[in-house]
Formats: C-alpha cells, structure tokens, sequence
C-alpha cells in the first residue's frame, strides 16, 4: 500500500474483523483480555480501524484510528480522531515501520475529513514521545497520570 521510497519492506493493510485474534502475534491479547474485547467490538462496530504492517505474511506491527473515544481531548466528531494503539514487535523495532503506519493514519485521517489527530504517550516512553514529535504531534492537551504512570495527551493538526 505504501508508496514512499523510505517505507520499510513490507505492506500495510486494513484488519478485517474476523481476523482480530491474529493480533496475537503482536501483543499479549490474553493477558489484556477486557481491553482487547472493547476494541473488538469497535473494529466490528466501526469506531475503530485497525491497520496491520506484515512482512511475508508475517504481522509485526499494528495501529488504529479511533472516531470516537469518548473524551473531547482525544476525539471531536468530523475534526479530531485519535491514533491508538502503536504496537511494533520489538524485535522489528527501529526499522522506520512505526513511522510508516504513523503517516499512513495521517493520510486515512485527512481522507476521512479528519482535521486534527491526537494520541496519548507515556512519558517514560522516550521513543514513542521522539516519533511523535518528529511527526508533528507537537501541542499538548493534557498532562495527567493513571496506573501506567506519567503522560501526555498531544495533537497535530492535519
């Protein structure tokens, strides 16, 4: 789908709901068993879409664009969707796919109407904070903590 000349190898594609439990082979969906769950029911009601970067078939790394989170900081009807979910297997980590699945939900957004995009972060995760603001995630909305600890919630304007 990429057409960048700096893409990893590789492709990204829309996840069909049937085959949501494949995303096992990127993150612990047992151990998150609620929470995989509702976003289940999102991809399957729509209010989610679920991009999966794979390589030889193999899956190695996810993102979603959510139209509705519920919280006016993250979502706006018709302005402001938010980016959930980036997950890179770490083994495949720093290879450019997280910032290609970040552009390619840039472009989804705008192609939806979408004028703003925002995400939440961990403070401590310093390269998830590096890649947005190199990708223009650059206003800050909220600063809070929860049980994972210190974050961010952060906007780009599209």
């Amino acid at each position: 789908m990429g057409t960048r000349e700096n893409l990893p190898a590789g492709e990204i594609f829309p996840l069909d709901p049937a085959e949501y439990g494949r995303c096992r082979a990127i993150w612990d969906m047992d151990g998150n068993r609620e929470a995989a769950r509702r976003w289940y029911r999102e991809l399957a009601e729509g209010n989610r879409s679920i991009f999966i970067f794979r390589r030889d078939n193999e899956w190695l790394a996810e993102i979603a664009l959510v139209r509705d989170a519920g919280d006016p900081d993250y979502t706006i009807p018709g302005r402001r969707a938010y980016v959930s979910r980036l997950i890179v297997r770490p083994e495949y980590r720093r290879q450019g796919i997280g910032e290609a699945l970040v552009d390619f939900l840039v472009e989804k957004a705008r192609q939806e109407g979408f004028r703003e995009l925002s995400l939440g972060v961990d403070d401590a995760n310093t390269a998830a904070r590096q890649l947005y603001l190199k990708k223009g995630f650059t206003q800050v909305l909220y600063e809070g903590q929860d049980q994972y600890g210190k974050y961010k919630k952060l906007l780009k304007t599209l």
